[in-house]
């Protein structure tokens, strides 16, 4: 079981819907905000679900071993990243303020409000990662996510190492099965970013092999926190 009698019983009893969130969804938090892909209504959207899970009742935040594990290999990379891309961006508008200047623009600029965005960000995530519940993994979600790969279904590819993008998927799957079975009804969506391995080649859908899967569970998916607040109904 990837979740235990107990944790079922009070989430049934709880009945808040549920998000299961992967490694790219939480680190997005934290990554470069100079990106064109961050949008402003998704990261209003993040807060307003980290304060839903933070309230212990509206909302329930999954968070899978395998996500936990991939964090802590990553985190501080992005988190470098993040940094070093903002001090760029301040630095190059720095540059064109004082070209135009030289052409007679008037005017303050003022980027000093951006400093410590980095540091903010991080304590967000950290939120997240307290106010998260684990879906611990286990021999039959390994199988499963080997037999995916060997498939090769999603999110595999062949030619790609994909199995822990599977561990993580497979671990979702079992727990909204568990909690499906017995009776929980509210939503669950999985949230992932990382749609270049969820969608179809140039698309926006799901392929229809892991389409069925989430079916068969009653698990939506979101690539952003702005449309997992919405199929959370939040």
């Amino acid at each position: 079981m990837s979740l235990t009698s107990g944790d079922i019983t009070d989430l049934i009893g709880l009945g808040a819907p549920i998000l299961c969130v992967d490694t790219c969804t939480i680190l997005d938090v934290i990554r470069d905000i100079t990106r064109e892909s961050v949008l402003v209504h998704d990261v209003k959207a993040g807060l307003s679900l980290l304060a839903s899970a933070e309230t212990r009742t509206d909302l329930v935040v999954l968070v899978a071993d395998q996500v936990m594990t991939e964090l802590a290999v990553h985190l501080s990379e992005v988190e470098q990243e993040a940094s070093t891309k903002l001090t760029k961006f301040q630095a190059q508008a720095q540059r064109i303020h004082d070209i135009a200047a030289e052409f007679g623009a008037s005017g303050a600029l003022q980027t000093h409000h951006l400093h410590g965005h980095v540091v903010r960000a991080r304590a967000v995530l950290d939120r997240w990662v307290a106010v998260a519940k684990p879906a611990p993994g286990n021999d039959g979600i390994t199988a499963r996510a080997f037999a995916r790969v060997n498939a090769p279904r999603t999110p595999a590819r062949k030619g790609k190492d994909s199995m822990k993008d599977c561990v993580v998927v497979e671990t979702y799957i079992e727990a909204a099965q568990e909690l499906r079975t017995a009776g929980l009804t509210v939503p669950i969506v999985f949230a992932s970013s990382n749609t270049k391995e969820y969608y179809v080649s140039g698309g926006s859908q799901l392929p229809s092999d892991i389409a069925a899967d989430f079916l068969a569970v009653k698990m939506d998916y979101a690539p952003n926190f702005g449309a997992a607040k919405h199929n959370l109904g939040l």
